[in-house]
């Protein structure tokens, strides 16, 4: 799945581009007798939708991102929070996660707390 929409250019040329979800982390940290902290978040990348091309951020000095500064980044693209009501969805996978681990040879006698 993706999500096509124009995009402008450094040039300002309007192009057809191809925005899709690249990854999306979640979040979840709970210490014993404290609250649940719970996050989403994701990552958005753009192609050019008639190319196929990775439409990529612009840095000066360098191409090492690390040393570079960025002169142009695409519009739409970038990491997003995601506000889930309730969290259910991570928290179902978080419930999968002990679930899986119940299934390892080490966990087989373990018990919830």
């Amino acid at each position: 799945m993706a999500l096509k929409n124009t995009y402008k250019n450094q040039e300002g040329e309007t192009l057809n581009g191809y925005y899709r979800v690249r990854e999306v982390h979640t979040q979840y940290e709970k210490d014993k007798g404290k609250e649940i902290s719970l996050g989403a978040t994701f990552v958005v990348e753009l192609f050019n939708f008639d190319t196929g091309d990775a439409v990529d951020p612009t840095f000066t000095k360098s191409e090492n991102r690390l040393e570079a500064g960025v002169s142009w980044i695409p519009e739409g693209t970038g990491v997003y929070s995601l506000d889930i009501p309730d969290m259910e969805p991570i928290q179902n996978l978080i419930i999968k996660s002990y679930e899986y681990l119940k299934t390892l040879e080490h966990f087989s006698e373990a018990e919830d707390c």
